[in-house]
């Protein structure tokens, strides 16, 4: 089974009863987050960066014995938000990560979509999206291929789809 195919599956167990802020279930949500961003090993992050923090009974450790390396685990980790940690503070973190940050990205792309779909309000989102792309400016973080990764589609197991 390929990592992306185990990923997605986790992701729909963890979500399995919740939804969206559309009402949708919650795993669509993951999909579309996926579906933004380039590389194999962001996708499988996409996919699981709400498992931890929304999912019962999912640790970084569980992730790790579900047989996820280091640079995945650490990318769910800084997208985990901490119980007392700021918004400022969990933006931050998660743009440390060159995994993560574009994952974060597209995670507030498709919650400011979804909050407009359902009429509430934006400001979090485009609040969240401008203070990355400033901690992005000041960092200068260039989209980056890591070894071992590819663009979706080259290198997926023939036959497999999430």
């Amino acid at each position: 089974m390929s990592m992306l195919y185990r990923a997605a599956r986790i992701a729909e167990e963890a979500h399995r009863s919740q939804t969206d802020k559309t009402g949708e279930p919650y795993i669509e949500h993951s999909r579309r987050v996926a579906e933004q961003v380039e590389t194999l090993d962001q996708k499988i992050v996409a996919y699981l960066h709400d498992v931890v923090e929304k999912g019962e009974g999912w640790t970084l450790g569980r992730l790790r014995t579900a047989g996820f390396g280091s640079p995945v685990v650490a990318a769910v980790d800084a997208l985990t938000r901490r119980l007392d940690e700021t918004e400022q503070g969990f933006l931050c973190r998660a743009a440390s990560n060159r995994l993560a940050l574009p994952v974060k990205r597209a995670d507030l792309n498709d919650n400011l979509w979804q909050a407009r779909q359902a009429g509430v309000s934006t400001a979090k989102y485009e609040t969240g999206l401008r203070v990355l792309n400033r901690l992005r400016g000041a960092k200068t973080i260039p989209p980056k291929r890591r070894a071992g990764t590819s663009r979706i589609g080259t290198r997926l197991d023939a036959g497999r789809s999430p």
